[in-house]
């Protein structure tokens, strides 16, 4: 999940959004709240509008849960694979009688605030496959439990994996696209400029580097052992080397953690002070670096590293294997196949532009726009 794209906490995107009407308003103020909240969606997409609607509800559930100063500990403590797993939900027997009656309150208020949104059909909250979280499609109407908690963080897992595909798509098109200003360029040039410059390509693209080892393979966590940690090599313990990095002692290595571990192999490929890094490149390949680790010990698959899930690889005997890990710089991320439909497309939009009609936007995507659409509008500033 960074995940390019990606937040250290669900609860952090809460910032800057607009904070729903309070639970207890009537039923005239819930219309009047319905049409306001309306009007800011005229301009979004079914699924921009759906996911304000799941913000909207998500705040006002955290918002009720932070007054139990018991959980609100706990979801300071979490971490944003806590959230991303739903582990965070296990907590909710915690909960005082009050707060309790308070989200009940909350989840039937949400009930009918769906239902006044469907009378005014407006159906993008109508489909249970895209709005599972959403407690008008739960038969449980009337409290609020774990499960619904779990609904609403799964929500935000979904969006984070979207998120990832979303990153890997774009990371290839933003590939094909500096490879098309290159050949755009090249074009123009005479044959021994020509010639000169695909040499010069060539080279960047086969550039000699050190060896990178393979991700949470001994001989990768060596060297972050010897040469970040600044401990003798032939010490190295994996209980001490885990500990070491469990930056906050939670007893997990998160996604951030894990990430440190990595640059001592991505300066190999990636250094920054050379001026022909990209730094885009970079990024991606700590994101596949990190996603390798996970896939081969995150064996529960809740998105965190723990000890015991650590320990356990360690003594596989894969972990002392030193296979050679390939940049993405090794090679092509596309196929000339693909690269050669892309440039059809870029030059498909070029002629629809000569001729006055407007570009095919989902045929020729702009690039370098990676960013999600903007959020809600945010609230004022609370005293």
């Amino acid at each position: 999940m960074s995940r390019t794209f990606i937040l250290p906490l669900v609860f952090s995107l809460f910032i800057g959004l607009y904070v729903a009407p309070p639970v207890d308003r009537e039923e005239k103020k819930i219309k009047e709240g319905i049409k306001e909240e309306l009007s800011k969606t005229d301009n979004m997409t079914a699924d921009q509008a759906q996911d304000q609607e799941y913000f909207r509800y998500l705040t006002q559930v955290v918002g009720e849960l932070e007054k139990d100063p018991e959980f609100k500990q706990k979801l300071n403590n979490a971490t944003e694979e806590d959230i991303k797993s739903g582990k965070i939900a296990e907590h909710i027997d915690l909960l005082g009688h009050g707060v309790r009656q308070k989200l009940d309150e909350v989840k039937r208020m949400e009930i009918e605030y769906q239902r006044e949104l469907l009378r005014q059909k407006r159906d993008h909250m109508m489909g249970i496959d895209r709005n599972y979280w959403n407690p008008i499609h739960h038969d449980n109407k009337d409290t609020f439990e774990k499960d619904d908690l779990k609904k609403l963080l799964s929500k935000h897992n979904d969006m984070m994996s979207e998120q990832d595909k979303k990153r890997q798509e774009d990371f290839k098109k933003y590939e094909m696209d500096k490879e098309h200003t290159r050949r755009q360029k090249v074009k123009d040039m005479t044959p021994e400029e020509k010639a000169k410059a695909e040499e010069e390509a060539k080279a960047q693209h086969n550039k000699p580097h050190e060896k990178l080892h393979e991700p949470g393979h001994k001989a990768q966590l060596e060297e972050v052992w010897e040469k970040e940690d600044g401990l003798d090599p032939d010490s190295f313990d994996p209980k001490t080397f885990f500990n070491l990095h469990d930056k906050n002692s939670d007893g997990y290595l998160d996604q951030f953690e894990l990430d440190t571990l990595f640059l001592q192999d991505l300066d190999k490929v990636y250094n920054e002070s050379d001026p022909t890094t990209d730094q885009k490149e970079r990024n991606e390949e700590m994101e596949r670096m990190r996603e390798h680790v996970m896939k081969s010990m995150d064996h529960d698959k809740d998105g965190l590293l723990s000890l015991d899930e650590f320990m356990a690889e360690t003594k596989n005997e894969d972990f002392e294997k030193d296979e050679d890990w390939k940049p993405l710089t090794d090679e092509d991320q596309y196929s000339e196949e693909e690269m050669n439909e892309y440039e059809k497309m870029l030059e498909d939009n070029e002629l629809d532009h000569e001729k006055g009609a407007a570009p095919d936007e989902h045929a020729a995507p702009d690039q370098h726009a990676d960013s999600p659409p903007p959020p809600p509008p945010a609230a004022p500033a609370t005293p």
